[in-house]
């Protein structure tokens, strides 16, 4: 029986869940971070979107997203363009280099989830899933 206190599992494992895909991606090289990754995966799956939504939907603030997106963009991974309806807002969108990136990152997520998972069975994944809903759902309360 582990006797380590749940938070402290948890912390490990997003540590090293860090460090894993840190490594796998070589980020240091390519000049990524975590909110890059997460910001590239969620331009993917939205074709319209404004820094306003990556703002919402990620709860930062727009001073810090402003500051993501032109690391962004002088990466040349993404590209603003004016919003035809709100002259005071622009859609963002991935250049070609951001989805060859986005990409690179998919791999490497999957890649990662694969040993992750190595030998748990597909009930032990569900019920992790499960238990860690709870505790996220625990926590917004």
């Amino acid at each position: 029986m582990n006797t380590k206190p749940i938070a402290e599992i948890i912390f490990d494992l997003v540590l090293e869940y860090k460090f894993s895909i840190r490594s796998c991606l070589k980020a240091n090289e390519l000049g990524i971070n975590g909110m890059h990754v997460k910001c590239l995966s969620f331009l993917r799956e939205n074709d319209v979107c404004t820094p306003n939504d990556i703002a919402v939907y990620f709860s930062r603030d727009k001073a810090q997203v402003a500051r993501l997106i032109k690391e962004m963009i002088d990466h040349k991974w993404v590209v603003k363009t004016p919003n035809p309806n709100d002259k005071r807002s622009n859609f963002l969108s991935l250049t070609n280099n951001g989805i060859e990136l986005a990409n690179v990152v998919d791999q490497a997520q999957s890649e990662l989830r694969i040993k992750m998972e190595g030998n748990l069975t597909e009930q032990e994944l569900e019920e992790f899933k499960r238990i860690a809903i709870i505790l996220q759902d625990n926590l917004k309360q």
